[in-house]
């Protein structure tokens, strides 16, 4: 029954006349914040879906407007029995999901079609989900993609028939499995939850009816070494306490690979780097576009093992070093001295 079926604009946070850049904004902020991959609620990767789905309804022109006439309360009280029994028909002749990550999307168009009895009905849409590692997602990258759907007979064209039989090719069904690729571009500061939206990339429509939409959900995997953070990215680097006293360079992770950083004499630990525009580009036609820092958190080592020559010299430096040289230990000697006076 329709009014079984989920309001996408409640879903979203939004009302009926929502602007499609609300509804943008509405779906990146709901993605980021229900990402399995960065929300680890077990309601989250079925609310993601939930969201994903609304999205995908209401940012296609053709879709939305088919939704809100099928769902509207002003449509359902002229049409309640008609929306009723159309409803529950796409539902039984939404075809199966593609085996492996593509999977089947109810397509709303097809019910309104079936509604204003046309013999042919449009194609089920697909959606992939494309994993792309934290450089490809960030930097931008082309991908091919592979996969087997249903498509189009050859032979009849998708109607199922030639010369007034069954098709020998199909037997009648008007489709076939085939080999489907695609050349996908993906724009630099792409994050999880990004969707791409190809026209006509679905299975074919029964009795020649046109093929629904393809939409490619993007998943981002961790890079071993960074952490995202809004649009900066993270890593936490040993440094030795040597390099900490006297100063120097240390080799640090990026998205292009590494680099080298400068370090100044004296840093401590926990003490964090800032390396301009090393972080996440923001939308631009560039990968420099609006880019985030790389915050880089120094965690200092103390030798495990040191030759006796080499003790004996840091225990020098360490009496010869001027009282100020440790304004930590010294604040501490104080405070505990007071403490035995009282």
């Amino acid at each position: 029954m329709v009014s079984n079926l989920p309001n996408y604009y409640r879903l979203l946070g939004l009302v009926a006349s929502a602007k499609p850049q609300d509804i943008k904004t509405a779906y990146r902020r709901l993605a980021k914040e229900l990402h399995p991959d960065l929300n680890q609620d077990s309601t989250a990767a079925e609310r993601f879906q939930s969201v994903v789905k609304a999205y995908e309804t209401l940012s296609d022109a053709k879709l939305r407007r088919a939704y809100d006439e099928v769902f509207q309360p002003a449509a359902a009280q002229a049409a309640q029995a008609a929306q009723a029994t159309q409803a529950t028909q796409a539902q039984k002749e939404a075809a199966a999901s593609t085996p492996g990550v593509v999977e089947g999307v109810t397509n709303l168009v097809g019910g309104l079609m079936e509604k204003i009895n046309r013999r042919w009905s449009l194609g089920q849409d697909l959606r992939y989900t494309l994993s792309l590692s934290m450089t490809e997602a960030y930097l931008g990258c082309v991908k091919t993609v592979r996969f087997e759907s249903p498509v189009r007979c050859p032979a009849c064209k998708g109607i199922g028939q030639t010369g007034g039989s069954d098709c020998g090719d199909c037997q009648g069904s008007g489709v076939q499995l085939g080999e489907r690729v695609f050349k996908i571009t993906v724009p630099p500061g792409s994050g999880a939850g990004m969707l791409t939206r190809i026209p006509g990339g679905g299975t074919p429509g029964e009795n020649g009816g046109p093929e629904g939409d393809l939409t490619f959900l993007v998943e981002v995997a961790e890079h071993p070494m960074l952490e995202s953070d809004s649009q900066h990215l993270r890593c936490r680097v040993p440094l030795p306490v040597t390099t900490a006293l006297a100063g120097g360079r240390v080799e640090v992770p990026t998205l292009e690979g590494s680099t080298s950083v400068h370090v100044p004499a004296g840093v401590q630990n926990g003490q964090v780097l800032r390396l301009e525009g090393g972080g996440i580009p923001g939308p631009g036609p560039t990968p420099r576009s609006g880019r985030g820092d790389l915050l880089i958190t120094l965690e200092l080592e103390l030798p495990e093992k040191l030759p006796e020559e080499v003790r004996k010299l840091l225990a020098e430096a360490e009496r010869q070093a001027p009282s100020d040289a440790y304004p930590r230990t010294v604040a501490y000697r104080k405070r505990l001295q007071d403490l035995v006076d009282d």
